[in-house]
């Protein structure tokens, strides 16, 4: 605990004590950057930045929602019980970003988050940032170079594993079967942004990490985040975004590497983490944003490459559609109520040579109350098909969170 405040303490007086004040942004060319989940939550015109968000959540889901073998990821929902189900109640969640400037065009971002339990917190982003070709007034173009732990560039289903950014409490299954990880890359990257018209350019971005833990996700987000094998995954994305007042973005994703180096002989020989494997993907991305109606949507294709198996390969397919429409609004002081809906599907091969299928549809309203707290309540239903057993994994979730 005392190394985790000091880390905290050291950045605030890095950010203090400099001299240097970041210059704001070209306004076109922040449009046009890529978003980021913790960029809802930091400050680009701040030398020093210090936010965050509080969360609660209740929860009422199926007993098929938990830890067994055979049961649907659980993850935002309340731990699991005896039995490895999930059980109802409360769960709470916060993050912090921390970050500063503490060289002209040089700035640091730790972002931490606790998951359910305070003693045990998630450090999703500790990275550092220079804008070798920072943003500014008459630029056309920036450039960034990006050292540390981050999020996974891949796609745009990350914001997903944010409880304050999630919608409902659970993820999609093509955001958590469908694609080689949620978590974050270790390593290096390189992104940036180009205004080719009015309102109009592309983003791209490129990383090099220590690759992917796998598909096999974890009650708690910090049991994917690591590689014991140390393997390295390059991953890219290009998108093309347009528009002022309607903002739309297309965008491409691809990830290539090494998952796992030989066979892991304390695995089951039915656990498809016990073979080594190569993995690629590919994925398609598009989001519209407007004063009312908002949608984002993602296609997610990837197949593991595997030795000495009993299959070759796996394939896993997955699909996302989440729109949503504002009701009513006031705009001084932030209060809004959007309707909210979410179709997710997802295709999985086995080992055995089956396939497993599972779609979810949502629907849930979101009502912000001031500009910075909302609630929001939801109920996620789900269907099982091909060789999957039906499961009791439907769940209802009512939410509270504030960000400062």
């Amino acid at each position: 605990m005392f190394m985790r405040a000091s880390v905290v303490l050291f950045l605030g007086m890095l950010g203090a004590g400099s001299l240097a004040s970041q210059a704001v942004p070209d306004s076109t060319l922040r449009g046009i950057r890529r978003h980021t989940p913790s960029g809802e939550y930091t400050d680009p015109a701040s030398f020093f930045r210090f936010h965050g968000y509080v969360s609660l959540s209740y929860t009422e889901s199926g007993t098929d929602l938990g830890t067994d073998p055979g049961a649907t990821p659980q993850i935002l929902v309340p731990g699991p019980g005896r039995r490895g189900k999930a059980q109802g109640g409360f769960r709470s969640d916060a993050a912090l970003f921390v970050g500063g400037e503490p060289f002209e065009n040089v700035s640091g971002l730790v972002e931490i988050h606790f998951v359910g339990n305070a003693l045990d917190p998630v450090i999703t982003e500790a990275k550092v940032t220079w804008d070798v070709i920072p943003a500014g007034p008459g630029r056309r173009s920036a450039f960034r170079l990006i050292a540390g732990r981050f999020w996974t560039p891949f796609g745009i289903h990350n914001n997903e594993w944010f409880s304050a950014l999630n919608r409902f409490s659970l993820v999609s299954p093509a955001a958590a079967e469908a694609v080689p990880a949620h978590v974050n890359e270790v390593g290096i990257m390189a992104e940036g942004e180009t205004q080719i018209g009015e309102g109009t350019g592309i983003n791209w971005v490129a990383s090099l990490g220590n690759g992917v833990p796998g598909f096999d996700l974890m009650p708690n987000v910090a049991g994917t985040g690591q590689d014991g094998d140390a393997n390295r995954t390059v991953t890219g994305r290009v998108a093309f975004v347009t528009g002022s007042r309607v903002r739309f973005s297309i965008g491409g994703s691809a990830m290539v590497g090494t998952m796992r180096d030989g066979e892991d002989p304390s695995r089951a020989v039915d656990d498809v983490m016990r073979y080594g494997a190569d993995v690629q993907a590919l994925g398609g991305d598009l989001s519209v944003k407007s004063h009312r109606i908002n949608l984002r949507s993602y296609l997610y294709w990837s197949r593991e490459d595997l030795d000495d198996a009993p299959v070759s390969e796996i394939d896993r397919l997955g699909l996302t559609v989440e729109p949503s429409v504002t009701l009513w609004s006031q705009g001084a002081s932030g209060r809004a109520v959007e309707l909210v809906g979410r179709a997710s599907t997802a295709r999985e091969e086995t080992l055995s040579g089956q396939t497993h299928r599972r779609t979810q549809f949502a629907l849930g309203l979101l009502a912000r109350v001031r500009r910075m707290t909302w609630v929001r309540i939801g109920y996620v239903g789900q269907t099982e098909g091909r060789a999957l057993p039906s499961q009791s994994n439907d769940a209802f979730s009512l939410g509270v969170t504030t960000s400062f």
